[in-house]
């Protein structure tokens, strides 16, 4: 498997746990299961620090910014061939 394959492979999963945690918050927002505290707890870094930057109230924007900006990164590694 080539690193660009491995990267671009990362973040889909990457992409993917932001989208199930997501939903979690819908569902669940005080998770007790250990696969679901994981999610955030991976998660969490990249979603905290946008939350910072995105000063919104009321709405998390977070995990919508997130999943774009893993999207365009998978797109400029597959573009560039790393």
């Amino acid at each position: 498997m080539t690193i660009t394959k491995l990267l671009v492979a990362v973040l889909q999963v990457y992409s993917w746990l932001i989208v199930v945690r997501v939903i979690q918050g819908w569902l669940n927002p005080r998770p007790r299961n250990e696969i679901l505290l994981m999610v955030i707890r991976v998660t969490e870094p990249v979603l905290g620090f946008l939350r910072a930057l995105i000063p919104l109230r009321g709405i998390d924007l977070s995990p919508i910014v997130a999943w774009l900006l893993i999207k365009l990164l998978m797109r400029l590694i597959v573009q560039v061939g790393i």
